[in-house]
């Protein structure tokens, strides 16, 4: 009895998964997950609403696949438990895909190679990692940035939900360094709060990953199509227009 009570349960668990799946290509309208403070990726503009390369990106994808888009904007940690919940459809948020993360969920064709830089105060300019040595570095928790933190053993970590409060401990001097992807780092350096207190220090690729939109395993049909349009823009020019727009400014 147990048994025949565990198959009709499991028949049951892969019936709604399965609906999920075949129903994510059939929806009019695509729930998307980001987290809102990283430009110029994704963040909030004047106006309040987000913004950003990601934003203009899967906007566009959704335009070409026919589909409007729900933003849901959440902290980072919890984008990709949610993907793999079915509580959203993507995610879209200079998302790395790494070999761990392609454990659980799927990614799109890459769209950008991930290269990060570390953040300091202009009184303290580094080098490469060796002078980190017996520092302080924060980082998001969840990143890929912070996995590499940990592996280089030489410092200590702190952990923050959002990117913009790494960088304002680093310019109120409560941590030495953060890091994240260049165009990133050079938007905070930019930013009026950050003006003058901080800089660029070094850059260095902490992952053979590269950044790419995440989509729940069962949802092959949605993978294979989202892939195939971010192939095209990049082959068209559209990528590239995006890149020019977001990051050269």
């Amino acid at each position: 009895m147990w048994k025949r009570i565990s198959v009709v349960a499991a028949l049951s668990v892969l019936s709604a998964t399965a609906a999920f799946a075949a129903s994510a290509m059939d929806k009019e309208t695509l729930i998307v997950g980001t987290s809102g403070a990283y430009p110029p990726y994704e963040f909030h503009g004047q106006s309040g609403d987000l913004v950003g390369f990601d934003i203009d990106m899967t906007e566009a994808i959704a335009k070409k696949l026919g589909k409007k888009l729900q933003w849901l904007d959440m902290p980072f940690d919890s984008l990709l438990p949610s993907l793999m919940a079915n509580k959203i459809d993507l995610v879209s948020a200079g998302l790395s895909a790494t070999p761990e993360r392609a454990k659980r969920v799927s990614f799109s064709s890459p769209y950008e190679i991930s290269y990060s830089a570390f953040i300091t105060r202009v009184d303290f300019q580094p080098k490469s990692t060796d002078d980190l040595a017996g520092k302080t570095v924060a980082v998001q928790i969840g990143t890929v940035q912070e996995t590499f933190a940990r592996a280089l053993g030489n410092v200590e970590v702190k952990t923050y939900q959002k990117f913009d409060e790494c960088v304002r401990e680093v310019a109120l001097g409560r941590v030495d360094a953060t890091f994240m992807d260049i165009p990133a780092a050079k938007a905070y350096v930019k930013a009026k709060d950050f003006d003058g207190k901080i800089a660029i220090a070094f850059n260095k690729q902490i992952t053979g990953a590269d950044k790419a939109i995440a989509i729940s395993k069962e949802n092959v049909e949605l993978t294979a199509a989202v892939s195939r349009i971010i192939e095209e823009m990049d082959k068209n020019g559209e990528l590239q227009a995006l890149r020019d727009k977001w990051f050269n400014e």
